[in-house]
């Protein structure tokens, strides 16, 4: 088992199918932490100001430290160190603009912490065109928090900042699963399926298993993930709901059971099985609880992933030999191949306006292509990079890779020019997926 873990996702999927078929087969930290591996940052340069905190507060969460990381990450913006800050203004009347366009800031965010008894806090924050020499609106409070809602609050506010300036929704207050792999003792793993923030902050336990978790999917309403799991029949789809932590068995047939994938309405979820000989694409209706059988070739066909109006979906498939990027029409069952580039293409999905795609490329690097030219960009050129998902605005994009010979989880700009560490995570990660915003 443990040599399984360690091979390409790709290789992975394929052999395990192959295999089968042919013989019937964080803990909280307190404090942000994060680093930009690579790429030039030219984003809008932006000031934000550390909050004042009034009435004597301790307030350990760093709501400038939040915002910083979370606009860097994005490749939109690129943080002023607060050091080069001529002025710290928390209210409307301290604000001087040339203080700002001295340091060629052309955003500036500032704001106050207020303590308001009984263990609550409010937040009020203003953001300001400096280029302009305007605010923009009227400023926000958001009031009711715990000290733990702090650092919540600044994610509210990053995603303020974001569309207010960029003219897209942010993507700060959606969340991420992943999978943990812990050694109990020499050789012998536990597998836990985690939940965090976006970018990595209170992870907690949703499902741990002594065998591997593969595939994680979140429900459109980001109350459940699908993930796959293994019993001492196989393969096994499940999912487990993020409240109760009740589990339910999708599918569990002889054979390769994989790639769930939920529909964008909820209401039923696509993925592999090779019950009847080579793995193929079912459906299965979650209302009605039957599978239907979509794709009959002889080929591998596995990885099914929706696109966002739910009238087709991509697959991975060997049916011309190597794995390559096709797509399934829902209304009159056509098959189309999308990728051509390179050797190999897989485990391949849409962004939120169904325009790029996002895949591993030659066996462990990210690309991403746009979808009516057929263009690929490359985002990574590692050997070890895999499971990449798109934030739910699409301008990012989550993966895991190897630094120095250790998992990591990263992030990327849509556009290559940023990769950012998610340091909050730490250990033998893998799987990421990236939810839904909350509706």
């Amino acid at each position: 088992m443990h040599k399984i873990a360690t091979i390409s996702r790709i290789t992975f999927v394929f052999l395990m199918a192959l295999l089968i078929t042919q013989v019937s087969y964080a803990q909280e930290q307190e404090k942000l932490r994060g680093s930009i591996d690579g790429g030039v940052v030219r984003g809008k340069p932006i000031a934000i100001v550390p909050f004042k905190v009034l009435d004597g507060s301790d307030v350990e969460h760093q709501i400038h430290d939040v915002v910083a990381f979370d606009l860097n990450a994005s490749g939109k913006f690129e943080s002023i160190p607060v050091k080069d800050f001529l002025s710290q203004p928390s209210k409307d009347e301290e604000v001087r603009y040339k203080d700002w366009r001295f340091i060629n800031a052309e955003i500036l965010v500032i704001g106050e912490v207020w303590n308001i008894g009984s263990g609550k806090y409010e937040v009020q924050f203003r953001m300001y065109d400096v280029v302009r020499q305007q605010q923009i609106g009227n400023g926000r409070r958001i009031s009711g928090l715990s000290k733990r809602d702090l650092r919540t609050a600044a994610h509210v506010i990053s995603d303020n900042v974001y569309q207010a300036f960029t003219g897209n929704q942010g993507a700060f207050q959606s969340r991420m699963a992943f999978v943990k792999r812990t050694e109990i003792e020499y050789q012998r793993y536990r597998y836990k399926l985690m939940v965090a923030d976006w970018d990595g902050f209170g992870a907690r336990e949703v499902y741990a298993s002594w065998n591997p978790i593969l595939s994680l999917d979140w429900s459109p309403d980001r109350q459940n993930i699908a993930f796959v799991g293994f019993n001492s029949k196989g393969t096994v789809i499940k999912s487990v709901n993020l409240r109760t932590l009740e589990e339910e068995t999708i599918a569990q047939f002889k054979g390769v059971n994989s790639a769930p994938a939920w529909s964008p309405d909820g209401k039923s979820m696509a993925y592999s099985t090779s019950r009847h000989g080579s793995p193929d694409i079912y459906i299965y209706d979650l209302i009605s609880k039957q599978h239907s059988r979509i794709s009959t070739h002889y080929g591998i066909d596995t990885e099914p992933s929706w696109s966002p109006r739910g009238d087709s979906f991509l697959f991975t498939s060997s049916r011309t030999g190597k794995p390559q990027i096709y797509s399934y029409n829902v209304y009159d069952q056509s098959v189309s191949r999308m990728t051509f580039e390179g050797d190999e293409s897989a485990n391949a999905s849409y962004d939120a306006e169904g325009k790029q795609i996002v895949m591993v490329h030659e066996g462990g690097k990210i690309a991403i292509m746009n979808e009516d030219t057929g263009r690929l960009t490359m985002l990574t050129n590692s050997k070890f990079d895999e499971s990449p998902s798109f934030s739910p605005n699409g301008d990012m994009v989550l993966y895991k890779t190897e630094v120095d010979y250790e998992p990591t989880l990263m992030v990327a700009s849509s556009d290559g020019r940023v990769r950012t560490r998610l340091d909050l995570i730490s250990g033998d990660v893998r799987e990421p997926a990236w939810s839904p915003l909350r509706k």
